[in-house]
């Protein structure tokens, strides 16, 4: 199914996005651990969101959908760890939610972010 879901997407930054949550969700979820590799990568899909949609007026909705996501899901996936695991969960959970901010920033009106 997951494969499914990444097709239905495929291409550009809300492609990417979708299949490197997907990655570090399921990951998490599945009680394997943190997963260093699939976290970097999410943390670069989502700098590049931000570039990609920081002109936009609008956030694609699966887009938005995934954005949501991001910290209620990782934080509870660390209640499903202890010690050091749950705390680096907890840790990636803050520091995606900023790229997440990132992604979604509006611009002033002189065309900053």
């Amino acid at each position: 199914m997951r494969e499914q879901q990444v097709g239905a997407y495929a291409g550009g930054p809300l492609g990417e996005l979708v299949g490197a949550w997907l990655s570090f969700d399921e990951g998490l979820r599945s009680g394997s651990g943190f997963d260093v590799e699939a976290y970097e990568r999410l943390r670069r899909v989502l700098r590049g969101c931000a570039v990609a949609w920081a002109g936009c007026d609008a956030v694609p909705r699966e887009g938005a959908n995934v954005l949501v996501d991001v910290f209620p899901a990782t934080e509870a996936n660390a209640g499903l760890y202890e010690g050091e695991v749950a705390d680096q969960v907890m840790e990636a959970a803050y520091e995606l939610h900023a790229l997440v901010g990132a992604c979604v920033a509006l611009r002033d009106p002189n065309g900053r972010r």
